[in-house]
């Protein structure tokens, strides 16, 4: 893992600023995420409901955006930022949740996701949506609470309230493993 995450380091600090094509659970440990795109599958940590590694900053990161703006149907790029990323590297949210589904990273259905993982939503329309789970049944998210159309606002919400709110089908969660295409 410390090879790993001394590569992801220095690649992303890069004046390149390319990351090899490999997905990376942030934080994650070589036992509990394959490395190789043919083999990207992460366990479900023991403690369902818990925490992912890393969920700890990325909560901190997400509760700091809290009350900012930018994010206008930016939801993927949201979740890859409070994970560090400077983008998610899926053209859309649904793009993400495929991928995941594809790689037997999702948890389809599953409304007990640990602390740091990535939700999501089928909205209807091809981009769907994802936010992130901070615990105690809240998500960090984009737009929900917004008052003027394309504000892009960052907000702390309940876990239900996108699909109270917005209509949507929950459709589950996955580790946040980005792709760097």
């Amino acid at each position: 893992m410390i090879i790993r995450a001394t590569l992801a380091t220095a690649l992303l600090a890069s004046s390149v600023g390319v990351m090899a094509p490999i997905a990376l659970a942030v934080g994650g440990t070589d036992d509990t995420c394959a490395a190789t795109p043919a083999q990207r599958t992460c366990e479900t940590p023991a403690d369902v409901g818990g925490e992912l590694p890393g969920a700890d900053e990325a909560v901190a990161r997400a509760l700091r955006l809290v009350g900012g703006h930018g994010y206008y149907q930016l939801c993927a790029r949201l979740a890859a930022n409070i994970w560090g990323r400077p983008r998610a590297g899926y053209f859309s949210a649904a793009e993400q949740w495929r991928q995941m589904v594809a790689t037997n990273n999702a948890r389809p259905g599953d409304r007990q996701p640990p602390t740091g993982a990535l939700v999501f939503w089928e909205t209807g329309g091809p981009y769907g949506h994802v936010a992130v789970y901070v615990g105690e049944d809240r998500i960090v998210s984009n737009d929900i609470g917004d008052t003027i159309p394309g504000e892009g606002g960052v907000y702390l919400v309940d876990f239900a309230r996108i699909e109270s709110q917005w209509g949507v089908t929950y459709l589950g969660w996955a580790p946040p493993i980005y792709s760097t295409t």
